[in-house]
């Protein structure tokens, strides 16, 4: 039903589009799940294999050349310990995403529709195709995602020479 000047139905369309931007967040919040958990292994599976590269340089005796190789192996496992540790600090707030409560002002785990597309407040990841439509999945500490904290809908923001209005948040 709806009266004269149409408000119900457009209370209709703005409750069923908040549902589907709604849904869409779920989905982009499993997207990045999945994205760490792949980086994770990946990051474990390059571990696990310097290791083993480790153990069998160990056996050479080749002198200074052994020395080098082993303190290159010993930097790259350094280097890829501290991106393990990055992306379980990535899983984290994507827990802390999965039990975001939606506010209409611009924080970590807010879906921004904006002029210029639609953007996620999570972990940097960067554009994402998710089925047909196009997201950036940036981190609050990114230029941009300075920029939209703490705005909310009818605000903008000036982004590299370019005006971003914000047309809704969930």
């Amino acid at each position: 039903m709806e009266d004269k000047n149409g408000y119900y139905s457009s209370v209709c369309i703005y409750i069923c589009v908040m549902t589907d931007f709604s849904n869409k967040k779920q989905e982009l919040i499993a997207y990045c799940a999945k994205f760490i958990e792949d980086q994770i292994n990946h990051v474990q599976a390059v571990i696990d294999s310097a290791k083993e590269s480790a153990k069998d340089e160990s056996k050479s005796s080749a002198g200074d050349k052994h020395e080098t190789g082993k303190s290159l192996l010993q930097l790259e496992q350094e280097n890829n310990a501290m991106l393990l540790n990055n992306m379980l600090g990535q899983k984290r707030v994507i827990s802390i995403l999965q039990n975001h409560e939606p506010s209409k002002i611009i924080g970590l785990g807010s879906l921004i529709a904006t002029s210029q597309g639609i953007y996620y407040i999570g972990i940097g990841i960067g554009k994402v195709d998710l089925r047909g439509d196009t997201y950036f999945v940036i981190s609050p500490s990114a230029p941009v995602g300075k920029l939209f904290i703490g705005k909310t809908i009818n605000d903008s923001v000036s982004f590299n020479g370019k005006t971003i209005q914000i047309i809704d948040v969930a």
